[in-house]
């Protein structure tokens, strides 16, 4: 982290902006929203700042050092195009110990202008550190698109029910799932209850103190006798953190102890909440940290004891995940649980590597399978079920690639039926092999793509790099 992101208080401070031009302008108006007393010296003054400030603030001069004891400065902006100019008020201002930002010149910048998206009281700065500023407003675009319109007046009525929701709810972590609660719900365009229906949805209606007096007493209701938990059963997709859903993200920013899998990569682990509890569960073929039933047992404990604990899961939680048997174990135990689907590893292979699973006269229909533990017996249902239009994706077939090919062969599946192995499916480093049932085992062997890999059967792959 290069700059350390603070919030300035600048309610009825003085500012100096030296330039009288587009930006100097853009600068004042932008300080102006922080109720900022603007003082703005420049020989040549566009005539919109005597629409903005009293006259008696608008110095149409030539900047001199004297212009610093003006006020009592908080900071200086310099927005002109006079390079040696621009270094002088940096140098003069630093002699005062002033603050200075000089426009577009990150080295002399004591701290810069994010972009901003202003909920106030809720403000969200995104900045690159001067690197990629158009970045940084591209980021701002999408979290305004991201965020409800009314959140600034939710921010402000809770603030004006925080000091009932403390003395209702003397303890921390009880306050802040309450307000997580009535904030994802706000996010969700959901609502806590009837009382909650549309009032936290896009200003239909505007959230009250008497809402929020119904929630807390919904909620402390809720309290009462042994406090269980939940568990969330997430997917985290394939690859990397851009595949996660927004619900996944929120829920992993909720969590108090995490679950996760050997798939799930380090970069999505380290988005869970930073003071979580983090526990490795990962499970490969030949090594497992925790059974499946010990996981299950961890989920309901923890649950139990009134935590909310995330399941991460690489890819989705139903398709070969073993997330069915989690949510049995919940349901069994009375454990509350919510499911959330990721991106599976095979649509991630089929995606990234250009092969559809299904196209139009080639494939009408895909089907799902693991390699894992396959038998003779198992695959010989193909030899009736297998049609030349069908797509068959293997999950975990890498170290069975040799007999996968035999026997889809002895179910007659042709042996010049293209086949590619995707090998860390929607990530950077993605590796396709493409070959047929009949050569694809000796092309692995000199390539060795490593797992984890999905393993994709049928005409479809002749479509990849067409």
């Amino acid at each position: 982290m290069n700059t350390l992101p603070l919030f300035f208080n600048l309610t009825n401070k003085d500012v100096l902006i030296v330039g009288g031009g587009d930006v100097a302008y853009r600068k004042a108006s932008l300080v102006m929203l922080a109720r900022a007393r603007v003082f703005v010296v420049a020989k040549s003054v566009d005539e919109k700042f005597f629409e903005l400030l009293p006259s008696e603030q608008i110095l149409q001069k030539s900047y001199d050092k004297e212009d610093l004891a003006l006020a009592n400065f908080a900071i200086i902006i310099v927005a002109t195009d006079d390079n040696a100019l621009n270094r002088q008020i940096y140098t003069d201002a630093h002699a005062k110990h002033i603050p200075v930002n000089v426009v577009d010149t990150p080295e002399l910048c004591d701290f810069i202008f994010p972009a901003i998206v202003d909920r106030s009281p809720l403000v969200i700065g995104i900045t690159s550190n001067g690197k990629a500023p158009v970045l940084a407003r591209l980021v701002r675009a999408k979290i305004e698109s991201m965020l409800p319109q009314n959140l600034s007046h939710i921010a402000k009525v809770a603030g004006e029910f925080r000091q009932t929701v403390k003395e209702k709810l003397p303890n921390m972590n009880l306050r802040r799932k309450f307000w997580e609660k009535i904030f994802a719900d706000s996010l969700n365009e959901t609502a806590v209850n009837p009382r909650l229906n549309n009032a936290t949805t896009h200003g239909k209606q505007a959230l009250t103190a008497d809402d929020l007096a119904v929630a807390l007493a919904d909620f402390e209701q809720n309290l009462t006798g042994t406090h269980t938990g939940e568990v969330y059963i997430v997917g985290a997709g394939a690859g990397g953190a851009d595949l996660l859903t927004f619900k996944a993200l929120r829920l992993m920013q909720q969590a108090d102890i995490v679950l996760y899998d050997a798939l799930v990569p380090q970069e999505i682990v380290d988005l869970c909440r930073r003071d979580s509890d983090k526990i490795f569960v990962g499970k490969k073929r030949s090594n497992h940290t925790k059974t499946q039933d010990e996981i299950n047992e961890l989920l309901v404990f923890h649950a139990k004891a009134g935590k909310r604990v995330l399941r991460l899961k690489g890819g989705d939680p139903f398709i070969f995940g073993r997330g069915g048997e989690e949510m049995l174990a919940c349901r069994q135990a009375g454990v509350p649980y919510q499911v959330v689907s990721g991106i599976t590893s095979a649509l991630a292979a089929s995606n990234g590597a250009g092969i559809p699973l299904t196209h139009r006269g080639v494939a009408t229909s895909v089907r799902f399978l693991t390699a894992c533990y396959q038998s003779d017996e198992y695959l010989d249902e193909l030899k009736s079920l297998y049609h030349k239009d069908e797509t068959l994706v293997f999950y975990m077939g890498l170290h069975a690639l040799a007999p996968l090919c035999q026997n889809l062969v002895k179910a007659d599946v042709p042996q010049h039926t293209p086949v590619a192995i995707v090998s860390n499916a929607g990530r950077e480093n993605q590796q396709v092999l493409t070959g047929t049932l009949d050569d694809i085992v000796a092309k692995q062997a000199v390539a060795q793509l490593p797992a984890p890999a999905v393993i994709i059967v049928g005409e479809v792959v002749a479509l990849y790099g067409a």
